[in-house]
C-alpha cells in the first residue's frame, strides 16, 4: 500500500509542477459520444479554469479475464457493466503547444488526470462478476483530434477498486483507447 500511496503522490506533484495557467484556453464545453477498446460511452467535458476541465462521463464497458486453462479448456471471463465517473482533468503545455502552430480544437493535449467512479451490478456475465463498486484512478493521457469531429485519446494509470460484493479493494492497470465523435 505504501508504493501505492507514493505513486498516487507523484502523480499529483507532477500534476502541480507541470500545470499552466496561463492566457492559452480550452474549449469552454464539449460533448462527446466515445467507442472505446470494449465498450461505448457518452461524456461532458467542462472547463473550469484555463487549464483544467471536469469530465462527466456514462459509458457500457466490457471486462475480459483469462485465468489459464486446464484439461477441461480455457478459462475466460466477461462482464458488461455500466460505469458512471467524474474526471479532473489538468491540461499542461497548452500554451506551448498552441505557439508551435499545432492545433488545440477539441481540447487536444496532455493531461494529468484523477478519476472517481461507480460501477453497477453486470448486465451480462461469464466466469467472474465483478459486482458493483467504486473506483479510483489516477492517469496521464493523450487527446488529439483529426478533423473538426473525431478525436483521439489515450489514458494511462492505475486503477484502485472496491468490490462491494466481496468488500475487498484491488489495484490493477488502468489503459483506455477510445475514438470519439464531437457532438458540440
Amino acid at each position: 500500500m505504501k508504493f501505492h500511496l507514493c505513486w498516487l503522490l507523484a502523480c499529483l506533484t507532477c500534476n502541480y509542477l507541470f500545470a499552466q495557467d496561463s492566457t492559452a484556453s480550452l474549449k469552454a464545453r464539449q460533448l462527446k459520444g466515445n467507442l472505446t477498446f470494449l465498450g461505448a460511452g457518452l461524456n461532458y467535458e467542462q472547463r473550469i479554469y484555463n487549464s483544467a476541465t471536469v469530465n462527466l462521463e456514462a459509458q457500457i464497458s466490457t471486462s475480459l479475464g483469462y485465468s489459464g486453462n486446464d484439461y477441461n479448456g480455457s478459462h475466460w471471463s466477461y462482464a458488461l457493466t455500466p460505469m458512471f465517473s467524474a474526471e479532473f482533468r489538468q491540461y499542461y503545455n497548452f500554451a506551448r503547444r498552441q505557439a508551435k502552430g499545432k492545433t488545440s480544437r477539441n481540447n487536444a493535449g496532455n493531461f494529468f488526470s484523477f478519476t472517481a467512479g461507480f460501477r453497477t451490478e453486470s448486465l451480462a456475465y461469464s466466469g467472474a462478476d465483478p459486482g458493483a463498486g467504486v473506483m479510483l484512478i489516477p492517469a496521464w493521457g493523450i487527446q488529439r483530434n483529426w478533423g473538426k469531429r473525431i478525436s483521439f485519446e489515450g489514458r494511462f494509470g492505475w486503477e484502485f477498486s472496491k468490490n462491494n460484493r466481496e468488500n475487498s479493494w484491488e489495484d490493477i492497470p488502468n489503459i483506455r483507447l477510445s475514438v470519439g465523435y464531437v457532438i458540440f
